[in-house]
């Protein structure tokens, strides 16, 4: 009987455990980003959040639609040590030139140490193909 107190009492215990302390994540474009040349897109920026939670974070740039629905991943890559990012892409050939098309980046989710990273977006941003 005590050893299946023990054992409800862990299993309660485990998933407070794993959960982590859970540390919001915000995407932010730097001055100028993004931008169109030609067919190319490319967007800088950096991350607000746990310090912890800066350094090799998965960034996906999506080509979107006007409420955020993924048409398209045009590029990932990773942060460096202090959260910066760098993404570029090429536009889908059926995007016709001088039309409008939208843009957001997304930092994926990822648990480091005690902490729980949420995924994080940038706002959509709207932009002119050349």
């Amino acid at each position: 009987m005590t050893l299946a107190v023990v054992a409800l009492g862990f299993g309660l215990f485990i998933p407070t455990a794993l959960a982590g302390k859970k540390k919001k994540t915000t995407v932010v474009f730097n001055g100028g980003s993004p931008s169109v040349s030609g067919k190319n897109v490319k967007a800088k920026g950096s991350l607000k959040t746990a310090r912890a939670c800066l350094v090799a974070r998965g960034i996906k740039l999506f080509q979107t639609d006007a409420s955020g629905n993924v048409l398209a991943t045009l590029d990932s890559k990773s942060t460096d040590s202090n959260g910066n990012w760098n993404v570029s892409g090429h536009i889908p050939s059926s995007v016709p030139a001088n039309t409008t098309f939208y843009v957001q980046v997304k930092a994926k989710k990822r648990a480091v140490g005690k902490f729980v990273c949420k995924a994080g977006f940038s706002p959509v941003i709207q932009l002119t193909s050349k």
